[in-house]
């Protein structure tokens, strides 16, 4: 990883957050405008509680996860890393942050629903598709992934 990439951190953040207004901008950016959709028309008011993990560039907001818990399981959803910082490990560090997280709450596995082509990056990350076939989501085909922890 270069030094630019070095000073990424991860923090956590609630909707009262400064941040979270430019998070909900770049889940649009990257999740709803690519589709032809808006974030304007989801309802986000369960968001208040849930956790956000995002990742800054010193000062500058570069990615986001959001989980979700149920019981003993925990949600990942939501995950959007600035286009121009793909394949810099913003996004793995952003689950990593979110499994860590989720471990020490007590939960005992991850469930997502990854779009068709982000798959292999849950796949690298010890991911695996769950026995549900593929199904459409926001227009397009999507799998249940999962990952259990010890």
């Amino acid at each position: 990883m270069n030094n630019q990439m070095e000073s990424v951190h991860i923090e956590i953040i609630n909707t009262v957050s400064l941040l979270y207004k430019k998070t909900v901008d770049l889940r649009e950016e990257v999740l709803r405008i690519p589709i032809g959709m808006t974030i304007k028309n989801d309802d986000l008011r369960d968001d208040v509680n849930q956790i956000h993990f995002v990742a800054l560039l010193k000062t500058e907001l570069v990615g986001i996860v959001v989980l979700k818990i149920g019981g003993e399981i925990g949600i990942l959803r939501q995950m959007a890393v600035k286009p121009e910082l793909h394949g810099k490990q913003i996004g793995s560090m952003l689950v990593q942050a979110l499994e860590t997280h989720a471990k020490s709450l007590g939960l005992r596995k991850i469930e997502l629903h990854a779009r068709h082509y982000a798959v292999g990056f849950y796949e690298k990350l010890n991911y695996v598709k769950n026995s549900i076939p593929v199904f459409q989501e926001v227009g397009m085909d999507h799998y249940e992934m999962i990952k259990m922890f010890l």
